[in-house]
């Protein structure tokens, strides 16, 4: 009687541990996507702040066409450093859902 108790209530932690399991590495997981959003949203906010950057020394260095060409750069820059942050978190976001199942 005591071995098919014991070997019960062994079934039943198991069982209970698998399922504390399942939430931390659901908890981990939505931590993990926390983090990978707010990468994005910094990884924007620079690309924003280095084109302003770009455009204020454009500004103070040049004139004319050479001023709006190198302004028109800046804008490129920030689109593809824009898209670089989006392919990443996107990528990060591949990997989280690969690594919770």
């Amino acid at each position: 009687m005591n071995k098919t108790l014991i070997a019960a209530l062994a079934a039943a932690v198991t069982t209970l541990s698998f399922g504390a399991y399942a939430d931390e590495s659901q908890a981990q997981a939505n931590a993990d996507k926390a983090q990978a959003k707010a990468d994005y949203k910094a990884d924007k906010a620079q690309a924003k702040a280095d084109q302003k950057q770009g455009k204020a020394d454009c500004r103070e260095n040049t004139s004319g066409a050479v001023e709006r060409a190198c302004k028109h750069d800046a804008k490129a820059q920030r689109k593809q450093d824009d898209a670089d942050a989006k392919l990443q978190y996107k990528e990060d976001k591949a990997d989280i859902k690969a690594d919770t199942k």
